[in-house]
């Protein structure tokens, strides 16, 4: 298995002013440790796997300066440390692609099971407990407040569970969708 401390620590290094926390390192961590243990489960190849998964938002502090997908820059910014660490420049190509189609909101399709599982494991961290916590957390950031949390889980969050793209996600997404079902039934009626 790789070892994949010294990207863990560029990614933490990269990611210590994030102005939106629910894109924040500990984001970033439980990613990985999702996808790996999906990954594992179902047979992906984990060098390329895990380091997609950590840097996958690496590129998203700069996104609103520079207006370029973090989909894109997060690949390119983990370049140099994945030459680093030992990375083939084929392996760098699949981390990137990888990475470039995590983001199911640009409608790219990932072409690997490696992909996938980026994309599934980065949605699951939008529902559940979890989830509810990051999207109050972005809606008081931005000041949209309680009416801005309910919109984003109707347009976003309620969703997602029928976007996974690997069986194993699904069932974890069907749990977790039913307490954030639950959550934002429970909202409604206290709002009301």
């Amino acid at each position: 298995m790789t070892d994949f401390t010294r990207i863990n620590k560029f990614v933490s290094d990269e990611m210590t002013i994030v102005h939106d926390m629910g894109h924040a390192y500990d984001h970033v961590k439980r990613v990985f440790s999702l996808a790996m243990e999906v990954g594992e489960k179902l047979g992906a190849e984990l060098k390329i796997l895990g380091a997609a998964a950590l840097l996958h938002d690496v590129g998203r502090t700069r996104e609103a300066e520079t207006g370029i997908s973090h989909s894109i820059s997060s690949g390119e910014i983990g370049h140099d440390i994945l030459v680093k660490v030992g990375y083939s420049q084929d392996e760098i190509d699949m981390v990137k692609q990888v990475i470039r189609t995590h983001r199911f909101s640009e409608g790219l399709k990932p072409n690997s099971l490696e992909g996938q599982i980026l994309s599934d494991v980065d949605k699951l961290d939008a529902i559940g407990a979890i989830g509810i916590y990051r999207a109050i957390a972005h809606a008081a950031s931005i000041g949209v407040g309680v009416n801005g949390f309910l919109q984003h889980a109707d347009e976003k969050l309620l969703k997602l569970k029928d976007m996974m793209y690997t069986d194993l996600a699904r069932q974890y997404a069907n749990e977790r969708h039913r307490f954030l079902e639950t959550f934002v039934r429970q909202l409604r009626t206290e709002m009301s």
